[in-house]
This record gives C-alpha cells, sequence and structure tokens, in this order.
C-alpha cells in the first residue's frame, strides 16, 4: 500500500512538471547611465531589445553585445506596444501628438539598418488595433484594415486582428470587421491579443478584473484569473503580471504565467521585487520585465509539455 502511494505521488509530480514552467534564470539587464526603463521588448532574433521612459515617451534600442543604447523616436506614446519584425530589421511604433485638444495617433516603422522612417498611417483619430506579423504590419484604423510590408517576405494569407474601440472588443479578418464581446457587450474590454496561429482570442474584462481566453469568433470564453497586461507566450501559454496600488503607485507585483485552458497558473517571480509588463520572446524562451524603479530584467524559462 505505501509503494502505491509513493507510486502516486511521483506521478502526481510528473504530471504538475509537464504541465508547467522552469526558471532557469532571472538576471538585472546592467543598462549604464540609466534612469529607469520600462516596458521592455526582446527582438525576435533575441540580440536586441525596446526600452522605453515610465510615461512611454521614446523608444530606444539597447545591444546586449555591445551594450549600447540607440534611440529610435522622441515621440510621445512611442513605448506603447512597439513591435519588432521577425527579422529583427525594423521597428514598428505609434507616435500621438494633440490637435484642437484631440488626439491623434500615427503608425511608423524604422529600419535599423538604413535609419529610413517610413509614415504607415498618417495623423488618425481611430488607430484601433496593430500587429507585425512576420515583416507586415496590420492596423484597424476606424474598423478597416489597412496592411503594408515593411520586411522580409509576404505572407501567404492576412491573420485576424483584434482590436478595441470604445473598450468594445472586435476582430478583423480581410475586410470584414465585427463585434466580438464574450462576456457582453456591457462590459469593457482591455489587453487584447490574437495567438500566434490565429485561433484564439486573449483579453481582459475590467468589470471582472480577470483575463480571459476564448476561440477567436469569442465563443467558450475560459477564465485565467486576475492577470493584467497578458501577451501570448506561444499558443498554450500567457504570461501577464498581478499588481496591487494604492490608488496612486503600484505597491506590489508579480510575473505569473498560465495555460490558455486556465488549468494551470505559476507564480514566476515573488515578492522581493515589483515586477511588471512581462513580455516574452518569440520562441517563448525568455520573458523580459521591469520593476517598478525601472530595472530591467531578463528571465530565462524553459516550458515542460
Amino acid at each position: 500500500m505505501k509503494n502505491i502511494f509513493l507510486l502516486a505521488s511521483v506521478l502526481i509530480c510528473q504530471i504538475a512538471f509537464s504541465q508547467g514552467i522552469k526558471v532557469l534564470s532571472n538576471e538585472e539587464v546592467s543598462i549604464l547611465n540609466s534612469d529607469g526603463y520600462f516596458n521592455p521588448v526582446l527582438s525576435p532574433t533575441g540580440d536586441f531589445m525596446l526600452v522605453t521612459s515610465a510615461d512611454l515617451q521614446g523608444l530606444q534600442k539597447y545591444d546586449f553585445a555591445t551594450k549600447k543604447l540607440t534611440p529610435i523616436t522622441s515621440g510621445a506614446s512611442a513605448g506603447f506596444d512597439a513591435q519588432i519584425t521577425s527579422d529583427g530589421s525594423a521597428v514598428v511604433y505609434r507616435t500621438t501628438e494633440y490637435k484642437d485638444r484631440l488626439r491623434y495617433a500615427s503608425l511608423k516603422s524604422l529600419n535599423l539598418k538604413t535609419g529610413e522612417e517610413t509614415v504607415l498611417i498618417e495623423q488618425t483619430r481611430n488607430l484601433e488595433g496593430v500587429v507585425v506579423k512576420d515583416g507586415t504590419v496590420f492596423a484597424v484604423d476606424n474598423g478597416a484594415l489597412k496592411s503594408q510590408k515593411v520586411a522580409g517576405k509576404s505572407l501567404a494569407a492576412t491573420p485576424p486582428v483584434s482590436s478595441i474601440k470604445n473598450s468594445q472588443l472586435y476582430v478583423t479578418k480581410g475586410n470584414s470587421t465585427r463585434l466580438v464581446c464574450p462576456l457582453g457587450e456591457d462590459k469593457g474590454y482591455l489587453w487584447n491579443s490574437v495567438s500566434p496561429d490565429g485561433t484564439k482570442l486573449l483579453f481582459y474584462v475590467i468589470e471582472h478584473g480577470k483575463a480571459y481566453v476564448s476561440n477567436i469568433d469569442g465563443s467558450n470564453p475560459v477564465s485565467l484569473g486576475t492577470l493584467r497586461a497578458a501577451k501570448w507566450m506561444g499558443n498554450d501559454w500567457v504570461v501577464g503580471m498581478v499588481d496591487y496600488d494604492d490608488g496612486h503607485v503600484i505597491t506590489s507585483s508579480k510575473i505569473v504565467a498560465a495555460t490558455a485552458n486556465g488549468k494551470v497558473r505559476t507564480d514566476l517571480t515573488d515578492s522581493s521585487v515589483i515586477a511588471t509588463y512581462p513580455t516574452p520572446a518569440a520562441d517563448a524562451s525568455k520573458i523580459l520585465y521591469n520593476t517598478g524603479d525601472g530595472k530591467v530584467y531578463l528571465m530565462n524559462i524553459e516550458i515542460s509539455k
């Protein structure tokens, strides 16, 4: 009987590990003359990252080999959802400005080899969603999908793109944009994205304070629990943060990973640092995040299937 219980315990441990994440290392990235950097984004090639300021103004490239910081833009909001092409040759970002008290956004790309900046979308009041797939930029502007290749080869098919307008969640496929509100149109949606394989939708419901994953059409929503600013880490995992504040500043926060089916949830950091805004590598082997005081950390992980 004792051997049976021992065997059962071993099997349970094996099952838990088979669905888990192992943190291999977690180290601070040493950035010289750092006044604090935020929202780090790792390049798909893994040789550099993008960082911004606490208020998301400006964008810089940090090269891991040379430890050199190179300015990309000083524009307002450039650090919000900056993205990199799969070959690491171009950066896509938005900038904002106000005219007559109205906020306008422009979408731009910068070729890192030539330094050439291209305006992809001129000033608009309705830039609702942006995604970079390989070397093509897809943007939803006032409900209409626009695309432009900025690097690499052209895609064989147009991927679905999620967007937010007036706190409502939409999905655009080709020339069709439809309202997709899995938890109802009386809710507000945030932090939305489509899985890399285009089959699932990740989003946050403000009134519930929880993240969810559904099918791309909004059906079968599954709760992931409290998980803010979540992003896809492959097609089966997402990573986000669980943070608390005093109404003014974040007082504690940890990085948490969860399976897309909501069955497994793993803390990747503890209470020793205020860990926020994680961004996973394209191959789901690394996670970048910043602390409350603007230190950037690089975590190496191993996902067991």
